[in-house]
């Protein structure tokens, strides 16, 4: 059976070829012999020897069998036979959702379509593992690492927070962000987004609030050290500048960065265009920006809805092994109190959020609320949640004017916390 691991009793077209091949399955699963006489045997005890065509249907399947030699190339016909069936079977399915709509835009029908045909392209035996493989596995890795092997995971482009994050993020990973607004949510994940796509691979990014020119501005900004608003008003442009732009626009245009800035976009829209993008170009991360903006789901409450969003996020992080981010906005109730440092209670609609992310990052700047604050140009990334990990803040450097978050400088002190004055806001 080692060699057919894949086939099962479904992929046979005729009902009687299926229970016997069950009762195959069964015999050998349970350290039995299966041969004509043991298979009519077990039919029998299940009722099922009649419908089957009893030992005289066995017997000529038997007799009309050369042998085993090429059983691992005759399951294949078989499943390839069951695929052709499922392909017939989608394609009149995506027919009648087509003819009947149901309210359906055109991206939701070629996403069910898509879904449709998903797992016949990806046909893997899957099924519960006994430790022992598994176990192997982390041994080896555990070797790999203690010879000096690097961590599979992929850097934030901060040296501190890779560090707090156990060596950067993992495949499969649901990372949250979390902020209120003008503490820099979408500059930090565009920081992480661009280093990911100059150094180490493809990044999908989906902008369901900000045009795709913007965020390409905003990088411009990042990667040539340039003020955003030259980079937005041609007018303040300094001669000193040109050369900035230049460097950026030739490190930015060879990023591997692909922004979708549709509006509304749906959770399987998302997961569609990224195996879309899994295909051609390989992905390295997922960036979406933001969870309240994402559309779906019939449910009229708005945490169901986000329990939906983020439920899909992390299957989608899980089924193409790579880290995916998802911004969301932090309850107003911070404002209302003297420390504004942001806590897990203060996520919206938390409760499907805090249980789907494995990392949960809240954004913190104290000069957001506190202009003369000691702190100035530094930005607290709360670690309020991380699976497999310790939590607690990281502070590095915001360059507000540029979009940039880069490490500090070793041996900076943070000053005491403070109570909150009066607030003012910043670039996001």
């Amino acid at each position: 059976m080692d060699r057919i691991a894949a086939l099962r009793a479904e992929h046979f077209y005729r009902y009687d070829h299926r229970v016997i091949f069950e009762q195959i399955s069964k015999l050998i699963v349970c350290g039995r012999t299966a041969d004509m006489i043991t298979v009519f045997e077990a039919l029998g005890n299940s009722g099922k020897a009649d419908s089957t065509g009893g030992l005289s249907y066995l017997n000529s399947l038997v007799q009309s069998t050369p042998g085993s030699a090429g059983i691992a190339r005759w399951a294949d016909i078989v499943i390839d036979r069951w695929k052709l069936r499922g392909l017939l079977a989608a394609a009149d399915a995506v027919q009648e959702s087509v003819y009947q709509r149901a309210g359906k835009t055109v991206a939701e029908l070629i996403s069910d379509a898509q879904a449709k045909f998903e797992p016949l392209a990806d046909m893997r035996a899957s099924e519960p593992q006994l430790p022992g493989p598994i176990l192997t596995q982390i041994v080896t890795e555990i070797d790999e690492r203690y010879h000096g092997a690097e961590l599979p995971t992929v850097s934030t482009g901060l040296a501190d927070l890779d560090a707090k994050l156990g060596g950067g993020m993992r495949g499969s990973e649901l990372i949250v962000v979390a902020g209120r607004p003008s503490m820099g949510k979408t500059a930090f994940s565009m920081s992480i987004a661009g280093f990911v796509a100059e150094r180490i691979g493809p990044v999908a990014v989906f902008s369901l609030e900000m045009s795709a020119k913007s965020l390409h501005q905003r990088n411009l900004a990042r990667v040539g050290g340039i003020p955003l608003p030259h980079v937005l008003d041609g007018k303040k442009f300094r001669e000193e500048d040109w050369p900035r732009l230049t460097h950026a626009v030739s490190v930015a245009s060879e990023m591997q960065m692909f922004v979708d800035d549709t509006s509304g976009l749906s959770v399987n829209e998302i997961v569609s265009r990224c195996r879309a993008l899994k295909r051609r170009h390989g992905l390295s991360l997922v960036v979406v920006d933001y969870l309240g903006l994402m559309t779906g789901g019939t449910d009229e409450r708005q945490d169901l809805k986000i329990a939906s969003y983020s439920a899909g996020l992390k299957g989608l992080a899980k089924q193409l092994d790579i880290p995916v981010i998802a911004l969301a906005q932090l309850n107003r109730g911070v404002e209302q109190r003297p420390n504004k440092r942001p806590t897990m209670g203060d996520l919206r609609d938390s409760g499907a959020i805090e249980q789907d992310a494995d990392i949960i990052l809240m954004l913190y700047r104290d000069e957001v609320y506190n202009p003369d604050t000691p702190d100035r140009g530094t930005a607290e990334i709360i670690v309020g949640k991380q699976r497999n990990g310790e939590t607690g803040p990281v502070r590095v450097a915001f360059i507000g004017e540029q979009q940039k978050f880069c490490d500090l400088a070793p041996g900076y002190v943070a000053a005491e916390p403070r109570q909150a004055s009066r607030a003012r806001r910043g670039f996001e």
